[in-house]
């Protein structure tokens, strides 16, 4: 019994040297997993992840808008300037171009429109319509914008100073093109919006400034034929007034003044100044009616006329709006360079999800492990054959 238990112990030594002397065998196996796992690596491609940096527009592009957004207004207009506001137009800069970007690329509707365009997803392999178009959502789907960090490199971990495309594809020439279409159509996209948008808001801000003109010179209107009914009213009580006057011979001004002795020996005076209009005579009351029927510049009597006018004559004046136009129309937004972003697909870098030393790594990993299993059991096999 002793005996049987002696030899179910495992030698080391024995296994180190039966290792060491098939080292060739384990060699060869190791060599064998070797070439499997490149054979399978290099016929069947690992799928990349790829990274595309999102650039905004230079310092220099942003300067290009600085006449049209320093004609804008900075503060909101009051309403009683009757001067029009220019908040619904928008300060075109670096920020607000990157940002109408990346909204666009969030929809992903252009990049499902390059993944058809450059068959990103093989139509062929799909037999239904519906699947395809699913499969085409699905990829697009996975598409991320990774937001930077660590701009200020305040802290040690991965820094990203600009927004980033991140996405597994299977062909690098493929998705360059795609990246390129993607870019181009994007721009396009923003550059027809921002023209169109800024028709559309110029011209309810014209709009705008005619109805308030539309309102001034009603106004004006207003102002003049109410001195026409108020001068009107006005002569018919004068000419009532002069009348009592003639009839009660009154043809100068009286005014009706009480003395008060105090007990001081002084006097006071009271003077009546509530009475009759006709009390003024007849004289001045006449005269009064005179002047009214003689004034030939009505605008000079009108009550706020003056300021009303000189309202319609600012916003008459007011060239801004104009101006902005000329400006809109001479920045990059009318010219073929325009940009909102860029997405520089020429410097995407990729990344294999197994790269091919970690896979001849592993394999040779396995290969040895295997190996020396292998010569181990061939060893132990032949000492039972002995044995028996």
């Amino acid at each position: 019994m002793k005996k049987r238990i002696n030899s179910d112990k495992i030698d080391l030594i024995e296994v180190i040297v039966n290792i060491w002397n098939n080292k060739l065998k384990i060699a060869a196996v190791t060599a064998i997993f070797i070439v499997l796992s490149t054979s399978i690596y290099l016929v069947n491609k690992p799928q990349l992840n790829a990274k595309t940096e999102i650039l905004p527009i230079t310092i220099f592009e942003n300067n290009l808008y600085s006449p049209y957004n320093s004609l804008l207004a900075t503060e909101p207009v009051s309403d009683d300037k009757n001067i029009i506001s220019q908040q619904k137009l928008n300060n075109i800069n670096q920020n607000y171009l990157l940002d109408l970007f990346l909204a666009e690329l969030q929809t992903k509707k252009i990049v499902i429109e390059a993944i058809k365009k450059y068959q990103l997803i093989d139509q062929s392999k799909f037999n239904d319509e519906g699947k395809y178009l699913e499969a085409v959502e699905k990829y697009a789907l996975s598409l991320e914008l990774l937001r930077p960090i660590n701009d200020d490199n305040s802290q040690r971990s991965e820094t990203r100073l600009n927004w980033i495309i991140k996405i597994e594809v299977d062909d690098k020439d493929k998705w360059e093109e795609a990246l390129s279409f993607i870019n181009y159509k994007i721009n396009k996209d923003m550059q027809n919006y921002l023209a169109l948008n800024f028709v559309t808001n110029l011209n309810n801000l014209k709009l705008l400034d005619q109805f308030k003109l539309e309102d001034l010179n009603q106004k004006i209107e207003f102002a003049k034929n109410d001195y026409d009914i108020e001068t009107s009213n006005r002569l018919a009580f004068l000419n009532e007034q002069a009348s009592i006057a003639r009839e009660l011979n009154i043809k100068n001004n009286t005014l009706e003044v009480e003395n008060f002795n105090t007990s001081l020996g002084g006097v006071i005076s009271n003077l009546q100044t509530a009475k009759p209009y006709y009390m003024r005579g007849y004289s001045m009351i006449e005269k009064e009616i005179e002047l009214i029927e003689s004034r030939t510049n009505k605008d000079a009597f009108t009550e706020n006329l003056l300021d009303l006018e000189k309202q319609r004559r600012e916003l008459l004046e007011n060239k801004s709006l104009e101006r902005i136009e000329q400006l809109f129309n001479s920045s990059p937004i009318k010219s073929n360079n325009f940009k909102a972003a860029s997405i520089i697909y020429k410097d995407t870098k990729y990344e294999a999800k197994f790269s091919f030393i970690k896979v001849v790594l592993f394999a040779a990993i396995f290969g040895i492990i295997f190996g020396m299993f292998y010569v181990s059991i061939l060893n132990e096999i032949q000492q039972r054959k002995k044995n028996i």
